[in-house]
């Protein structure tokens, strides 16, 4: 099972910090998603395939709805 790093605490933190926060970690796969200053949607990921993508995705949506809580 794959362990789930939380997300910081604050919900005010702004790009960079954010940005520095994710490099605070050892990552083995990572994607990012975001909004450019011009609009923009972005996604940089690390090696992976789209089914492996969209499975994070699901699993991020389902944490960040509380969902896994549920279902321990």
């Amino acid at each position: 099972m794959t362990r789930v790093i939380a997300f910081p605490t604050s919900e005010t933190l702004r790009p960079q910090q954010a940005v520095a926060e994710i490099g605070k970690v050892a990552w083995e796969q990572v994607i990012g998603l975001g909004v450019t200053a011009d609009g923009d949607f972005e996604v940089i990921n690390s090696e992976m395939t789209a089914e492996r993508a969209l499975w994070l995705i699901e699993w991020a949506k389902r944490w960040a709805m509380g969902l896994e809580e549920e279902e321990s």
